[in-house]
């Protein structure tokens, strides 16, 4: 019974099932950034896997090292069996098939996490990351707070995933996730601590003074305890008491919240994946975006990206496929719906410092033409005409084309209506929860018109008119009622530029022309060395209507207050309430040398090629890490032999006695204990017991080394009976795991890896053979 007892201590099981408990807490928050929690039940089946692996090692007194790394294969190949069982060779070994697999889920995973704002779908991919990071997240917080006894290490690993979830959230943090995790670590902690204090001095130890008289040594569990827990009050306590940052991100794409912004107010940009610059407009920061030199003189905005997609009272970033896209090298197709008789000037645009992180590019439209550095590549979506960067480029050059006024185009432009068989339904698409506030409205402003120019112009300049504020922050009432983002911005007449282009979005939808959001920036602001420079809150959104003769063409329902005036084409030829203003730029001329022609693009290098580049690299690593691994296998390994050796080779009961005495010490040395000088075995005891935290049960497992190793050097031949000796190799583990239990965590780590017995052990087996 007493052998059961401590074979389960010696597995750490409730240790185990905290640490398990902990790696799942960690992953609680991303319920919320998710559509669904089908991955969860994977996740709890591999941290299950990973906790009950160790447990039932640890009670076999496997070395802590083979312990991990048993945790890791089973853990790996448990991610296998689940997500590439397809791809395993007989269903068991992994194959060249399941590394691509493994690329491909990762590609869907981070398509995903860079498209999505939360809540995210859950794809096999995404499902097949986060387990992947859980599985490796316990096998961490397992091997360092059970198995290497250091739960202080262990918060480690559980902080970084931990802030990852929370901080992707964008708000305050719910109090519970925070609960959550930090009581399963202190309960670690208190589990560490329980068994350290068990070793100090106290009440039930007695020590030998003067002439034998025993006397109590005072008790400073109780008071170590105090002292732990009048910490753990302070830091609250202090941690309330200090001012806070707001949260960032650790990670693009998933939840990128607008409300999660740098603590100083950088210039990352958010609207990219919210359709929503409204934080990126409050940004106070000037760190640029942009910067870039213009031929024009007459500025437009820089464009980032469009969408058609309007759900649940939001617009939603694009889905693009790479299917749809065009090959990388292909040049890009003229506008679409752009008549040869309209009057248009091709303008160029260079940007000379670019931040925007790829896939998106920033550049006046309709596009024509992009330049890209040799090592730069991109694709080109021609359904809503965005460049899909693929590569960074801090630095490229577009052409693009400058619409004339209204006085000069054809005069059948928007004569006749669009076909809507022509486009995708979602461009003709009315919220239906404002539908009819939409219609009424529009009927209003637009009356008899039927030209969709003209219709499109009437809608714009009814938006910009004094009867509208603009205002970034929202009237009471509209943000009381969520379900009707639009019907409550017609009633309040106060809003931003999404609500302004949303609105004329509508409008043109329910008179049947296609229409569409499209997000970027204003022109930015001028430079002493004649550039222009754009910063976060330069951020801007309007509205794109096709329009038969001119195709996909863009208006500025937005007031003047926080936008360009509207394009030469779309202003009323007399009238209106409202005056636009013009604003052009000078253009400071500056030398540039003659450059040369373009060599002929290379081709596309494909990610296939660069894995093979970096193969000879990662096999390099690869080896690397499997000799590390085989070191940190072998070492324990040897230590463990040489410490037992002298037990194998043992005979007699004197010889056992002998042998587990040095058993004793070699382990101790392992520890850092020093060795006791050769004296009598119970000069040896006395040496040990000043230099260790033994408790009472520690002390008699000594005493009862010391006492049989004594008969045995000292006592008459044949006096140590086979009775006398069983019962030492439990006395030898129970004094080597409370001195274990009371020695620092790095100690103790460097025990577990790289023992000094276990190189002791391998210059003794080479010394043998030569």
């Amino acid at each position: 019974m007493r052998l059961d007892q401590e074979a389960f201590a010696r597995g750490m099981w409730p240790e185990g099932l905290v640490a398990a408990l902990a790696t799942l807490a960690v992953a609680w928050p991303l319920t919320e950034l998710l559509r669904d929690s089908s991955w969860l039940w994977a996740a709890v089946l591999m941290v299950a896997v990973v906790a009950l692996t160790g447990a039932v090692l640890r009670t076999l007194d496997v070395p802590p090292s083979l312990v991990a790394l048993a945790q890791l294969l089973l853990g790996l190949t448990g991610l296998m069996l689940t997500y590439l069982r397809e791809t395993l060779w007989r269903g068991l070994l992994p194959t060249g098939e399941t590394l691509d697999q493994v690329g491909v889920l990762l590609r869907e995973a981070g398509t995903v996490l860079q498209t999505y704002a939360a809540p995210a779908p859950v794809t096999e991919g995404v499902s097949f990351l986060l387990v992947s990071v859980l599985t490796l997240t316990a096998v961490s917080v397992d091997s360092m707070g059970v198995t290497g006894r250091a739960p202080a290490g262990a918060g480690i690993p559980l902080a970084a995933g931990f802030l990852v979830s929370v901080s992707n959230t964008g708000r305050a943090m719910e109090p519970w996730y925070f609960a959550a995790v930090a009581v399963l670590w202190l309960i670690m902690l208190a589990q560490q601590g329980h068994r350290v204090l068990a070793g100090w001095s106290s009440a039930d130890r007695r020590e030998a003074r003067g002439d034998d008289i025993g006397v109590k040594v005072p008790s400073y569990r109780g008071l170590g305890q105090v002292l732990g827990a009048l910490a753990l009050v302070a830091a609250v306590l202090g941690a309330a008491a200090l001012p806070h940052l707001p949260p960032t991100f650790f990670g693009d794409g998933l939840a990128r919240n607008p409300d999660a912004r740098t603590a100083g107010g950088g210039g990352d940009v958010t609207f990219t994946e919210t359709m929503d610059p409204a934080q990126d407009l409050r940004n106070q920061s000037r760190t640029p975006v942009l910067t870039y030199r213009t031929t024009a003189t007459r500025l437009e905005p820089l464009r980032v990206t469009a969408t058609e997609r309007w759900e649940d009272g939001r617009w939603v970033a694009p889905q693009r496929t790479q299917s749809g896209l065009t090959q990388v090298g292909e040049p890009i197709p003229p506008p679409p719906g752009l008549g040869d008789d309209v009057p248009v000037q091709e303008q160029q645009l260079t940007v000379t410092g670019n931040s925007l992180e790829p896939p998106h590019l920033a550049t006046s439209t309709p596009l024509v033409a992009l330049d890209l550095p040799e090592d730069a590549a991109y694709r080109f979506d021609p359904d809503d005409r965005t460049v899909v960067l693929q590569t960074p480029a801090t630095s490229y050059g577009t052409t693009y084309l400058a619409v004339g006024g209204s006085g000069s185009l054809p005069e059948g432009v928007g004569a006749s209506p669009a076909d809507p068989g022509q486009f995708d339904p979602e461009v003709l698409e009315v919220d239906p929860v404002s539908r009819a506030a939409v219609e009424e409205l529009t009927a209003e402003v637009v009356g008899e018109e039927t030209n969709t120019l003209e219709t499109a112009v009437l809608i714009q300049d009814h938006l910009r008119s004094s009867a509208y504020t603009y205002s970034l922050t929202l009237a009471p009432e509209a943000q009381d009622d969520a379900s009707d983002p639009i019907g409550g911005f017609l009633d309040t007449r106060q809003g931003y530029c999404v609500q302004f282009a949303t609105a004329m979005v509508m409008m043109a939808r329910t008179e049947g022309i296609p229409a569409r959001m499209a997000v970027g920036f204003l022109p930015g602001d001028p430079q002493p060395d004649g550039t222009r420079s754009v910063v976060a809150s330069d951020a801007h959104t309007w509205p794109e209507l096709w329009i038969e003769g001119m195709g996909w063409t863009r208006f500025e329902p937005t007031p003047g207050v926080r936008s360009e005036a509207p394009p030469a084409y779309a202003r009323a030829q007399e009238g209106g309430d409202t005056e636009p203003t013009t604003t052009t730029v000078t253009q400071t001329p500056t030398p540039t040398e003659t450059e040369a022609p373009a060599p002929a693009p290379e081709p596309e290098e494909t990610w296939q090629d660069r894995l093979g580049d970096l193969l000879p690299l990662i096999g390099k690593i690869l080896l690397g890490l499997l000799v590390m691994g085989l070191l940190l296998a072998i070492v324990p390994w040897a230590g463990r032999r040489h410490r037992e050796r002298a037990l194998a080779e043992a005979t007699t009961p004197a010889e056992q006695a002998e042998a587990h005495w040095t058993w004793l010490t070699r382990s101790l040395r392992d520890l850092s204990v020093p060795d006791p000088p050769e004296r009598s075995p119970r000069a040896m005891g006395r040496h040990y017991r000043s230099v260790t935290t033994l408790n009472r049960s520690g002390e008699a497992a000594l005493a009862r080394l010391t006492a049989v190793l004594e008969q045995a050097r000292y006592g008459r031949p044949g006096s140590v009976t086979p009775g006398q000796v069983e019962p030492l190799g439990d006395d030898v583990r129970r004094v080597v795991e409370q001195v274990r239990e009371a020695t620092p965590w790095n100690v103790r780590a460097n025990a577990a890896l790289l023992p000094r017995s276990g190189m002791e052990g391998i210059r003794s087996m080479l010394g043998r053979r030569r």
